[in-house]
């Protein structure tokens, strides 16, 4: 099958996404890759100009963002992996509490029909959500809308707040890693964890291929001390431009009203799951030793790319992040449509024979 793409829409969201990343560099905005493109594509999606960031080139870039995160397991965070035990049921708890509270306010106040609320208040993965939310007839732009306007209010707040607020102190920046500071043979194993790693990852069926089997080959090799080295920042900045594009995007051809009031209704259920996100987080840093900033990064309702990209770019652990998140999206993707079905699905369920 033919990959039909609009290329003048492609570079345009190119291009602006760049333009957006290098304006936020400049003004000092921590992730400015990632946020200026989000926000530039945003701006002009809802403007009515024609943005395009297609599925297979995020999944392309996805595979270098796993490689980065990879390149951040060590073992040294291998021996605390003992401490996640604790962290995650909580991280259990507070899904279904997030998600409860995010429900309430859905029905109630963006008086959403049940399946819509439902499966826009789960805190797991965009595309998932989305997808299974619709095919058991919950509104579909709505769906989109409300978990894309959810992760941009987070990705948006929580790097900006941790600066504002010094809660990560003085981090030294880290070293640029240039294109020509990598060797070939090094390029070679990243390559290959980046090919190797999502195609195994696919063939095995596991959540979010493209980015977790990369990051599981990369972690792997770096464990074992075959290499030391990450991608080059050229190609991690460019794989933030598109991802932010790409969430960008999918503001497009929808209408300035509808996109308000989805949105309005989207960032306060978010802003009540961040805030629980943030409470649970205070207590567990009490009782398990972890920072703050990391459980709340852990916790944050975001989506598992862009959490650990915020997580790397304001120095907190990587690998810890992004284990959470993985955790968060298998558990939601496994038990939502469980519970959904036996606690909210109508009398006379929609035909689900394409499920």
């Amino acid at each position: 099958m033919t990959l039909q793409v609009d290329w003048r829409a492609l570079a345009t969201a190119a291009v602006l996404g760049t333009v957006g990343g290098a304006v936020f560099k400049e003004l000092g905005i921590p992730l400015p890759w990632m946020l200026g493109a989000m926000c530039f594509t945003t701006i002009a999606a809802v403007s009515g100009a024609k943005v395009a960031m297609p599925r297979r080139v995020r999944d392309w870039f996805l595979t270098v963002l796993g490689v980065l995160l990879g390149a951040g397991f060590t073992p040294a965070i291998l021996a605390r992996m003992p401490e996640w035990i604790v962290t995650m049921a909580a991280l259990a708890v507070w899904a279904v509490v997030a998600g409860g509270v995010a429900y309430f306010y859905m029905r109630r106040v963006a008086r959403y029909d049940p399946t819509t609320a439902f499966f826009a208040a789960t805190p797991g993965g965009l595309a998932e959500m989305t997808m299974v939310g619709s095919q058991y007839g919950g509104h579909l732009q709505t769906l989109a809308l409300s978990h894309t306007a959810r992760i941009m209010l987070v990705v948006l707040v929580l790097p900006i707040w941790f600066r504002l607020d010094g809660a990560l102190g003085s981090t030294p920046a880290k070293a640029l890693v240039g294109m020509f500071d990598i060797s070939a043979l090094d390029y070679l194993i990243l390559g290959t964890c980046a090919i190797g790693g999502a195609v195994a990852a696919k063939s095995l069926r596991l959540p979010a291929a493209n980015m977790l089997g990369p990051m599981l080959c990369s972690a792997a090799v770096h464990l074992a001390g075959i290499t030391d080295t990450q991608p080059p920042y050229v190609v991690t900045a460019a794989a933030q431009i598109v991802l932010g594009a790409a969430i960008g995007q999918r503001f497009a051809g929808m209408k300035l009203r509808v996109i308000g009031v989805t949105v309005l209704h989207a960032m306060a259920a978010g802003a009540l799951m961040l805030a629980l996100s943030i409470a649970f987080s205070a207590v567990l840093a009490q009782f398990t030793g972890q920072t703050l900033p990391g459980l709340i990064l852990a916790f944050a309702p975001g989506g598992f790319a862009e959490m650990s990209l915020v997580a790397l770019a304001l120095g907190i652990d990587p690998a810890v992040v992004a284990g959470h998140h993985l955790y968060r999206i298998v558990i939601v993707v496994t038990f939502a449509p469980l519970i959904y079905r036996r606690f909210f699905a109508p009398k006379t369920p929609p035909d689900l024979t394409t499920l």
